[in-house]
């Protein structure tokens, strides 16, 4: 019963925790993705994956359509590297505005993951007035 138990905390626990740990940090209008990459397929109970071939980011400005931004290749057909990327957000000096990011696994056959976690961020380019 006790082993029981444990093992169905175990299986909790295993689920409980996001598959994507997923952050954006911005400088400018470039931000920085930072995420590991999957190492299971989406089936129930979850199998090893064995052909993960690229990750993707997405952006979306409040407003306007959704965009895909970089295709990063697999660390390695079974995933699971520490992925570090950026990407160009197109607003201007002057200008300010949300955007959310995203991110997918795409495997060799062309199969996309279902979205990460999305995270808003705010890019400010936009100064402030002068002192009086």
């Amino acid at each position: 019963m006790i082993q029981r138990i444990a093992t169905v905390l175990s299986l909790l626990l295993l689920f409980a925790v996001p598959a994507w740990a997923i952050d954006f940090t911005v400088s400018a209008s470039i931000v920085t993705a930072t995420y590991m990459e999957p190492t299971t397929n989406a089936d129930t109970p979850p199998t090893a994956l064995t052909d993960l071939a690229r990750t993707n980011v997405y952006f979306q400005i409040a407003g306007q359509p959704a965009v895909r931004g970089p295709n990063v290749p697999a660390s390695a057909l079974t995933g699971g590297g520490a992925i570090t990327t950026t990407v160009t957000i197109p607003i201007g000096p002057n200008q300010q505005g949300d955007v959310t990011f995203w991110a997918t696994a795409t495997d060799l056959s062309g199969n996309e993951s279902v979205p990460s976690v999305s995270v808003v961020r705010r890019i400010d380019r936009l100064a402030p007035g002068s002192p009086q």
